[in-house]
């Protein structure tokens, strides 16, 4: 026999340590290549790199002792492959703890912990201490004992670290991040544990076959790694799993050329990898388009997103500025109309028919821009959700009345006929708060008499179904179809108004709808069409 070569195993064994070693190692680069370039070299995806680089180079030297048959080279790698054993598992550990701090750096005492476990291994390396001997014959070496137990003991360290820091890291995360630690985890755990227990029981009966099998765990740590890179996104990278599957399968279809020896098998299998490489081809260059059409989509949906929170702040400022001038112009105004009403009333002594005129003129005025100003004022209560009701009970038939007394003079000015009909059996003892209340009466008369040029006005009060029904009927210009939908809005105002000299800011209704909604009832309008009259109608229930 030659000195430099030993009998090594037998073919089924190389078949076998080609398969359980070389397409791991495959499909580690491919996730090592992907994480990397993928999350643009993130703290995380470089330790999930040094963690699998690491275990890569492990398995090749593992597959060169159990292939090669020359004495120094199986030697030479056979001597640092515990150390290696150690960096794997501690690049492990290390890759766990950066995934628990959300992909942030981690205490500089714990990353020297973790390689100050890692010198012992390497001390008793390179002093020559890792094998003790070679059994030629067999091309096997005699591991260090001491080294031996000392990998053993970091392998049976980090399966804790991993279990201990899971749970506790479980336990303070929210619903994702409990998924990414737990399935994480339990594939490190899986992977650690059966590897350490084989390597255990290859060391002390000195079958180191069984190291062979016990890799086939591996697929199922890659798989359980590759979802929580796609589905949870340890990453944060997408487009990720498609692609990886593609080319893990060609991996495999290539791996059979391992052992097959028909040649009509080989051409068969040749001619399948062709195809799917180029149907990987296609289907990646598809994910390519796709991935940068969703890319382009997400990017404008964020511009849209900042813009649209752009719009509310702007829309929240208008609301509050109007909320500010309205209440600096209701002082002067107030005080105006006061001014102007003791003028009416004598009280500065007698005026002329003509100054009283125009005084009249101007407190008609003024009070209608009283009006408006508190429009704008409810309007921008109700928008920043400061609009306060004072809850009380009270008698609804009693409001009803009060508004249509007041409401009077406006109707008669217009030379309408009006009635009220309230069913004085039933009682009308409402929760609202009276001013508000009273302001969607006024409103909706208001509304009524304006879009009303002649005819009548009928106001009515009726219980139904444990609830009271207000309505006023009127026989004006009626409402329109396409603008029934929007009456109830800000600023609605009927599509003639202007021709027709009437004048309103239209936010009356809304303003109306508001109120009422917030008194737990509703308020609609019903018309025939234009030029038949509308029934306005406000439903609140009763105490």
């Amino acid at each position: 026999m030659d000195l430099n070569t030993c009998i090594a195993t037998t073919e089924s064994y190389h078949t076998i340590a080609y398969y359980s070693h070389l397409i791991p190692v495959s499909i580690s680069a491919l996730l090592i290549f992907f994480t990397l370039i993928k999350s643009k070299y993130s703290l995380l995806s470089k330790v999930f790199s040094l963690f699998a680089g690491t275990y890569c180079l492990w398995l090749i030297g593992s597959v060169i002792d159990w292939t090669v048959s020359d004495y120094h080279l199986v030697t030479a790698v056979w001597a640092p492959l515990d150390y290696i054993n150690v960096i794997f598992f501690l690049a492990g550990a290390y890759f766990f703890s950066v995934l628990l701090n959300d992909g942030k750096p981690i205490s500089n005492w714990v990353k020297v912990a973790f390689l100050g476990l890692s010198v012992p291994a390497w001390l008793l390396t390179i002093t020559g201490h890792s094998i003790t001997g070679f059994n030629q014959p067999q091309c096997e070496a005699f591991n260090g004992e001491l080294l031996t137990n000392y990998k053993l003991g970091i392998e049976w360290f980090v399966c804790v670290y991993v279990v201990i820091f899971g749970i506790r890291g479980i336990r303070k995360s929210d619903a994702k991040k409990k998924w990414q630690i737990a399935i994480v985890a339990l594939a490190l755990l899986l992977f650690f544990t059966v590897f350490s227990v084989t390597e255990y029981v290859a060391s002390v009966t000195g079958v180191y076959e069984i190291n062979l099998y016990s890799l086939f765990i591996l697929p199922v740590f890659l798989g359980m790694i590759i979802y929580s890179i796609t589905n949870l996104r340890i990453f944060k990278i997408r487009s990720f799993g498609t692609q990886l599957l593609a080319y893990t399968l060609l991996i495999l279809v290539g791996s059979q050329f391992f052992f097959l020896e028909n040649t009509t098998n080989q051409v068969l299998t040749g001619v399948t990898l062709v195809l799917a490489v180029g149907a990987t081809f296609v289907l990646l260059k598809n994910i390519n388009s796709e991935e940068k059409a969703r890319e382009k989509i997400e990017k404008l949906a964020a511009e849209l997103d900042t813009k649209n929170t752009r719009l509310l702040e702007l829309d929240k400022q208008k609301t509050e500025f109007i909320s500010f001038a309205t209440h600096q112009l209701r002082s002067p105004l107030t005080a105006m109309k006061g001014n102007a009403s003791l003028i009416l009333e004598g009280d500065f002594g007698p005026v002329s028919d003509g100054v009283k005129g125009v005084v009249q003129t101007i407190y008609t005025s003024i009070r209608t821009m009283i009006n408006i100003v508190e429009d704008y004022l409810n309007v921008s209560r109700i928008e920043l959700g400061t609009m306060k009701y004072d809850l009380r009970d009270m008698d609804f038939r009693d409001l009803v009345k009060e508004v249509a007394r007041e409401q009077q003079p406006n109707i008669e000015a217009k030379g309408l006929k009006w009635s009220v009909d309230v069913d004085e059996s039933q009682p009308y003892k409402i929760k609202a708060d009276p001013d508000k209340f009273k302001q969607v009466l006024m409103n909706t008369i208001d509304n009524s008499v304006k879009y009303t040029p002649e005819g009548s006005i009928a106001i009515s009060l009726r219980r139904k179904d444990g609830k009271a029904l207000f309505a006023v009927k009127d026989t004006g210009v009626g409402i329109r179809a396409d603008v029934m939908p929007k009456l109830f809005q800000k600023f609605s105002r009927a599509p003639k108004a202007s021709e027709a000299n009437i004048h309103g800011t239209g936010l009356g209704l809304f303003i109306a709808r508001e109120i009422v909604t917030a008194h737990g009832g509703r308020v609609w309008a019903e018309s025939a069409g234009e030029g038949q009259g509308s029934q306005f109608y406000v439903e609140v229930p009763v105490v």
